[in-house]
C-alpha cells in the first residue's frame, strides 16, 4: 500500500510557512505566484469588458 510508505510533508512546510519573511503566505509555495497572477489577469480583463459595456451602454451605442 503506498499510503503507508509516503513520507510526510507537514514539517517541511510548516516550516515553509512559518519562516520569517516578507512575501505573502498566500505566494509562499511553488506556483501559487503563477495562480494569483493568472487569476489577476482574468478578473482584470472581466472588469475592463464590462466597464467598457458600462459606457457604450450609457452612451446609448448599440454597435
Amino acid at each position: 500500500m503506498s499510503l503507508i510508505n509516503r513520507p510526510n510533508p507537514v514539517p517541511h512546510l510548516q516550516r515553509l510557512y512559518q519562516a520569517p519573511t516578507h512575501v505573502p503566505i498566500y505566494l509562499r509555495k511553488g506556483g501559487d505566484k503563477f495562480i494569483m497572477t493568472a487569476f489577476g489577469s482574468i478578473m482584470l480583463v472581466g472588469l475592463v469588458g464590462s466597464l467598457y459595456g458600462a459606457t457604450k451602454m450609457a452612451r446609448g451605442v448599440k454597435n
